[in-house]
């Protein structure tokens, strides 16, 4: 593991409060696999016996309707685990993982991290706030497509992406809009229309590979509305 990979894990809200003997248990574990863009590397087909840590790009989850829809279940940003259900005997089933971009993605065996678990409390303590964490992600995110209407969905999704690090204006990367369709299980024409409003409403302003929130608070409003 180099030092860059180092330094992002103990920075990381998930390893950052493990102290240096337990963060160094858990990276003797990991072997990294690089992924170029679009390139899936976890399919239904595959069992479960491995955890995932994200430490570059940008990944998604995802599920296929019978039709052949795709609903985007999360976006992950480093540094991020993802897979970790299997540790309480479940896996990711008809879950999709595609690299969005060129990732460094390391692997943990279940079963290693599973004695882990065991011998270290701090660290099982962790992985149960991720759970708990991940479940009331998905839990906010069947509510919001039983309860809300795609205007909501989509400023709730576009705040949730905002990202002010580069600016002092909100902002969010660029994502076409049948991605932004999968993210709040919609059709792509659906969100278009829903984007044009929002435009009209001088809500957001479109550059070539961002979106501008230009009214945080309004879209804040109608994502809670």
């Amino acid at each position: 593991m180099s030092e860059q990979q180092h330094n992002e894990i103990e920075a990381s809200s998930l390893f950052g409060q493990l102290d240096a003997k337990q963060r160094e248990r858990i990276e003797r574990l990991i072997t990294y696999h690089s992924y170029i863009g679009g390139q899936l590397f976890h399919s239904p087909y595959e069992r479960g016996e491995q955890i995932f840590i994200l430490q570059q790009g940008r990944v998604r989850l995802y599920k296929l309707s019978p039709e052949g829809r795709a609903l985007t279940l999360a976006i992950l940003e480093p540094v991020t685990m993802f897979g970790e259900m299997t540790l309480i005997g479940q896996h990711l089933h008809d879950s999709f993982a595609e690299a969005m971009t060129d990732c460094l993605i390391g692997t943990i065996r279940r079963d290693d991290l599973y004695q882990l678990v065991r011998t270290e409390p701090q660290v099982a303590l962790s992985f149960i706030n991720l759970i708990g964490q991940r479940l009331r992600e998905i839990e906010s995110k069947l509510a919001d497509i039983a309860f809300k209407n795609v205007p909501q969905r989509l400023a709730s999704v576009l705040i949730n992406m905002a990202d002010s690090a580069r600016s002092e204006a909100p902002r969010v990367v660029r994502y076409t809009h049948q991605q932004l369709a999968e993210m709040i299980g919609s059709y792509r024409e659906t969100v278009t229309k829903a984007i044009g409003e929002f435009r009209e409403a001088g809500l957001i302003k479109i550059d070539d590979d961002t979106i501008h929130l230009t009214d945080v608070e309004e879209l804040r409003r109608l994502a809670h509305k």
